[in-house]
Order: C-alpha cells, then structure tokens, then sequence
C-alpha cells in the first residue's frame, strides 16, 4: 500500500503504549483498522486459543465501520478474517460484567437503564428530596415567584445530573459525600463567589441525598445506569485477579478510538485492563474535543497520556481534506490562541500545538489546489432579519451555480438551526435537515414507534392511529387521505373490532367485516384496504433483529418517493439507538424497545451525542446540509457556511455575555457544585489557581467553542463563509453582538495570503 511516512511509522508498532494524535482528515479510522489487521497478520493474537485484538470505539456504527475495514485488510493481506473484537465502551463493560456474574461463561442477564429511564428515576429522586424538605429548597432562591422556582427546579435536575455524573467518574458513592459532610465542611466557603446566600454545605446536602435516591431507584429497580456498569466492570478488574488475567489473556491488544472524549471511568476501565505492561493504542484529536462542557470528558485526560514517559507518541499530521488555504487559516487560529488570546487559561488549555499538513507528493488524496479555495467573512446589521436569509439565498445560489459541490450550513445551536431550517423551506431548496431533535427527527420516529407499536400488539388500535396519522404527515401514499376526511377515517379506526381481519384478510369481505357495519363510505373502504395492506405485509419483517427491523422500515417509510439522505440518517440513528438498547440490556422485547423509542417521538429525549459521519450520512452534490457544528464533526464539503460567529457565541473575556449559559443565583451552579464536591472529597475542587468554579467553567467554554471554531473550518473542502450580525432578537428582545476575537485573527490572514 502507499502509505504515508506518519502511517508507515504507526504501522512499526510492536507492544506497549502508544498515542496517535491524528488531525482532521487525517485518516485515523483507516489507520487503526490497519494497525489492528496487521497485529493479527504478524500473529500477535492467536485466534485459535481464542485471542483477539480489541478495538473500543465509541458507537455501533463506528463498530460496523472498523469489523467492514479490518475484514477487507486481512482478505488482502490473504489472511482468515478472524482474530479482532470491535465493542462499545458500554458493550465491553456490559461483557466484562456478564462473564463475572456468570462464573466465566453461563449466560446472565444484566439490566441497564437507557437515558430516559435513567432520567425519570432522577427526577423521581429529585420530586421525593424537594417533597421532604420543601424550605430548604426554597432557601437557596432569591426569591419565591413561580418563574424562578421553575427555573431552580430545571437548575437542579441539571446539577444533580453532572453531581452525579461526576461523582461516579471520580468513584464516590452517596454514603461516603454524606459521611464526610458529617465529619465538617471548614474551607469549602472559600469556593463560591455566588452573589446569592448559598451555603455550600446545603448545597452539597441536596445533591447527595438526590443522589442517594436515585441509586436507591434503581436498585429497587434492580439496574444500573451507564456510569455504573463501567464503574462496576472497572471493579471486578481491580478486585478479581482470575478475571482480569482471563481477559488481558483474550485480549493482548487494545486499541481505543476517539480518546479525546474518553471519560475518567473509561480510562480506569482500559488501564486497569491492559496493564502496566499491556498493549494500548489509543488515537485521538485533542483540538476536536467538544463535548467536555456537558459530559465528563476533558481533552485534558488524552492530553496526558499523550505526554507520559512511558508512551509512545506518534502523529497523523497529513490531511487531503482541505485546500492549504484553508488548513493555514486553522492553524493560524491554533497559534494566536495558543500565543495571544486574552485569557491565559485559554491560551493554556485548548489545543494542543499540531499543525495540519498538506498531504505529500503523490498521495492518493491529493488536496484541493488553493485556485479553487476561498474563505470571505460577511457581517450583517441584523441576524435574524438579514444573515439568516441571506446566507441561506447564498447556499441557494451556489448549488446552482455548482451542482458538483457539495455545501453545509452550520449553525451553532438547534434553535437557530430551526430558523435557518424556515428560510431554506421559504426558498423550497433542497437540503437535508440533520438538526438533533428537529421536527424531521420526530415525525420519522413517531412513525417508526407506531409501526414497531403494532408489530409487538396486533390488537393496539391506538398504535393504528397513531400509525396512519405520522405515515399521513410523511405524505406516505399508504396514508393518502383529503385533510378533511382525516378525523372521521381515525374514529372509523378506532372503531375496528377485529384488527386481526383488518390486517390479515382471507376473503376480501374481512376488511369490511372488521368494521362497523354500515359505517364506512366506499372512499373509506378503498383507504383502510390500502392503509392495512401496507401495515399487513410489515410483518414479515418482523422476524429481523430489531437494528436490521428499524432499517427496512425505513425503507417501507421512504422507497415511495425521493430519497433523502438526510431520512435515512434518521433512520440509521434510530436503528443504532435501538440495537445498543437492546446489547445494553437484551432481556427487552420489541413492546419495551417501541416504548424507548415513543420518547424520542414525544420530544421527551434525543439520540446520544454523535457525529452525523458517525451515523452513516454522506454529503449529496447540489443538495445544502443544515447541522450544528457539534454534528458536523467528521464530515466534509465543497463549501462550508458557519453562522453566527460572534462574540456573543465565542466570548473573548470572562467579562462578556455567554449565550445559553444559566446565570441563575449569580453564577454558574452546577459548576460550583461539582467543585464543592471535589474540594470536599480530596481537598483541590478542580477548578484553575485563582478562579472561582464559575470563571473556570466559562473558560471551558470559551475553549471548547473555539475548537468547534476549528472544527468547522476543517469541514470545508475548498469555499469557507464565516458570518455574524451586529444585533440579534431573542424571546422578542434586541440584543448587540459583539465580534468574536478570532475573526479578526482570521481577517488579517486572509488579507495577508491574497494581498
């Protein structure tokens, strides 16, 4: 193969330790999967005596992905496509924990809660807390209005959701917070500039006796949370020698994919797994983490292994994504925020110093020649009455001017996403909405629910309503229906008193004996045959496992008509959502797997954090994709439209505005909790020298928005359009928007490159 020199030096790896910093575009999904065929070709694992290579990635997908590569590589390599194991973080705890209950090898099953469980006990436990002690809930309030008590009630389900998530990665069960608040709490006043009379020890009291409930939830309830299986899968490594030997046995090799967004519990899982002297590889880009603002990871805990004596770190610099352009004006940012930003803990802490290299002479994936790139910064008066139009119009107009190019809009939050999504229906452009929790989202797994609804329970004529009305708001010709006619059809529906003629006719009479006799209308008639002959032949598929089910309804839902990609990324989102609820706990059966998904059709959750690449979507030419830059991640295009680049989303000093962060009680809450939590339990609350708990969190998000910055530059191929308004409206509200600091960086750069 023609590799390049940083994927032939990866390639040399034998044993030990190893860090791949690898920068966008670089190829590091192609470059482990050959790593790991060439562990297995070299007969570092023996298949025959059950070894394997492990790879931990970070969804089902991404699993898909890596078994499809490895495979490919050892058939051309000539060798048996055998010898790899490619799991889930959630997966290989599940797995670790079934063989240690199981006694090395009997089949136990193991109940985890999925997010919308987990989230109804929490709320359970926060009702039963606030139920008990009602005033010192109130105290911490400013004042008792019913809005500022519903805005309290939302603050503490979000801390109690980050306490205890950070509570379990730091190991630390409710008993032994409420055992050292018991012993004394001196100091923990020096932690909060909170400008209202929160004491901490209060504070600490709420968040650990919630936690203390919702464990005892789910206990009654007989399941773990996510946090819990792989804090209990990292226990039985640390205290059962026999199985830890077992499995570093099966498992030589281990290599983790996108390490960047590692959590603290994932590390002590894999390091306790491999050893002090196994064999991990870990591969990762710190300047990518974006998730750390609202999950456990940090790029901080890649950062450190990355520098550890005993690693071997190698890098993936090359990447044939970009024109070198564009890759100048992303490393440009990297250095003046590593060099000159206004906040020295930024300037410390958001990148790490990896400059993207063209590809060299002759690699297969040539860039895209500077004659052809292009990066132009556009400022309006007004975002939502001029940059949203406006820059939708320019998407518009470059499909049309180059249907061969693929083109993004990138929007910094779903709310604005949803804007944007009103001006590209205005202009009837197509484009594919891949927006978390958008009304497409919805509408397809309302239609999924309901169909999933009737495959578990025949008889569940409410599932049939809801059936025909989601497949009629898909416009889906099995539900074609006048608007008028539509309420009376859904009460004919109702009334049907043998579903099980209605959808497996013998005679042609069945459908019509089914009803209400002398009920329906001739047009009726024709409408239900059509409705419930579709229904009627889903069965056959009901067979499939529930991933490969959920994927051919997707095709039942979407072969009628024009394909959109963006569809069927929701339905690949909905199919991986499903399989990893059913690999997380496999005792559940289609009626529990369509109540799951009955949650995200009712808007009451979204799918798991995942990129869209991840998720199986690619890029049409002549077609806009609208996202947020948190999806975009892993994703390219021709051209690349980021709105909303402002100060107000990129904050320049800790002094200015920071859009969608709570203020309440006059500070960031959940931050000075979880601080106080840490300063309590080991006496240093994990905040930066000399800020408050507040302060640092802001700096966490001014850094992590600059790397979304940065990740959104490196989506673009060869055009880049940056944009911001000087005003924008809010709840009916004006509000100035100050420029973000680095758009100035990135305007003298360009000045500088075209004169």
């Amino acid at each position: 193969m023609n590799l390049r020199p940083s994927q032939a030096r990866i390639l040399e790896y034998q044993h030990g330790r190893m860090a791949i910093s690898a920068v966008p575009g670089s190829g590091k999904t192609f470059t482990l999967s050959l790593l790991a065929a060439q562990i297995i070709a070299d007969g570092r694992v023996n298949p025959n005596t059950g070894q394997q290579a492990l790879i931990v990635t970070y969804l089902n997908s991404s699993v898909d992905t890596f078994r499809a590569r490895i495979r490919q590589r050892l058939d051309e390599m000539g060798r048996p496509t055998v010898g790899f194991d490619v799991r889930t973080l959630h997966s290989l705890a599940n797995e670790i924990v079934k063989i240690a209950n199981s006694d090395f090898g009997s089949d136990t099953s193991l109940t985890v809660a999925g997010d919308s469980q987990a989230r109804h006990f929490l709320n359970q436990a926060i009702d039963q807390w606030i139920d008990q002690y009602p005033d010192l809930w109130r105290a911490f309030l400013p004042d008792d209005s019913p809005q500022t008590r519903a805005r309290w009630r939302d603050e503490t389900g979000k801390m109690a959701q980050s306490f205890i998530s950070a509570a379990k990665n730091e190991r630390y069960r409710p008993e032994a917070i409420l055992e050292r608040l018991e012993i004394g709490d001196s100091g923990l006043g020096e932690l909060s500039n909170l400008q209202s009379p929160i004491s901490q020890s209060p504070l600490l009291h709420m968040l650990a006796g919630i936690y203390g409930r919702y464990q005892t939830i789910l206990s009654r309830q007989g399941a773990l949370d996510f946090d819990d299986l792989i804090w209990q899968a990292a226990d039985l490594l640390h205290h059962r020698a026999g199985l830890v030997e077992t499995l570093r046995a099966r498992w030589p090799y281990v290599l983790e994919d996108e390490a960047q967004d590692s959590i603290p519990l994932q590390e002590i899982l894999l390091e306790t797994l491999t050893g002090p002297e196994g064999n991990w590889v870990r591969v990762g880009d710190p300047n990518q983490a974006i998730t750390s603002t609202f999950t456990a990871a940090h790029p901080r805990f890649f950062n450190d292994f990355i520098d550890r004596d005993d690693v071997l770190a190698l890098p993936l610099p090359n990447s044939g994504r970009s024109a070198p352009f564009i890759i100048g004006a992303a490393n440009t940012m990297l250095d003046w925020v590593m060099d000159k930003h206004p906040v020295p803990e930024v300037r410390a802490h958001t990148f790490r110093r990896q400059h993207i290299e063209p590809t060299p002479p002759g690699d297969a994936q040539p860039n895209p020649p500077d004659s052809q790139a292009d990066i132009r910064i556009t400022v309006y008066r007004h975002r939502e009455d001029e940059e949203l139009p406006g820059v939708a119009q320019k998407a518009l107009a470059h499909t049309r001017q180059h249907p061969e190019h693929t083109v993004a809009i990138l929007v910094p939050t779903n709310n604005l996403g949803y804007l944007m999504a009103e001006h590209l229906d205005e202009l009837d452009a197509n484009y594919d909405n891949l927006l978390r929790g958008g009304t497409r989202e919805r509408e397809i797994a309302a239609a999924m629910h309901a169909i999933l609804a009737i495959l578990a329970d025949p008889l569940d004529m409410r599932a049939m309503v809801s059936a025909h009305a989601s497949l009629y708001k898909l416009g889906h010709p099995a539900a074609l229906l006048p608007e008028e006619r539509l309420a009376q059809f859904h009460t004919l529906l109702k009334s049907v008193h043998q579903p099980e003629r209605l959808l497996f006719p013998w005679e042609p009479e069945d459908v019509a004996a089914a009803l209400p006799a002398g009920v329906a209308t001739p047009e009726d008639m024709v409408a239900m045959e059509r409705f419930a002959e579709f229904v009627g032949r889903l069965f056959d598929l009901r067979p499939l496992p529930i991933d490969d089910l959920t994927l051919a309804l997707g095709d039942e839902l979407f072969a009628w008509g024009e394909i959109h990609e963006g569809d069927l990324s929701i339905a690949y989102q909905i199919a991986t959502f499903l399989r990893n609820r059913r690999d997380a706990q496999p005792e559940l059966r289609l009626p529990e797997l369509a109540a799951e998904l009955g949650e995200v059709a009712a808007g009451r959750r979204s799918f798991p954090i995942a990129s869209q690449a991840d998720l199986g979507y690619e890029p049409q030419p002549g077609r806009i994709a609208l996202s947020t830059q948190h999806s975009a991640k892993g994703l390219e295009w021709d051209m690349v439209f980021m709105v909303g680049v402002d100060g107000n989303w990129i904050p320049g000093s800790l002094d200015a505005y920071f859009m969608g962060v709570s203020d309440l009680l006059g500070g960031d809450p959940t931050a000075e909790a979880v601080a106080q939590l840490r300063y309590l339990m080991v006496g240093d609350a994990g905040i930066y020298n000399g800020r408050s708990a507040t302060e640092s969190a802001h700096i966490d998000i001014i850094s992590e928005r600059l790397r979304l910055l940065y990740v959104g530059i490196t989506r673009a191929r060869r055009i880049l359009h940056l944009s911001r308004s000087r005003a924008t409206r809010s709840y009916n509200k004006e509000r100035d928007a100050e420029p973000a600091t680095v758009t100035a960086v990135l305007y003298h750069y360009i000045k500088a490159s075209r004169g």
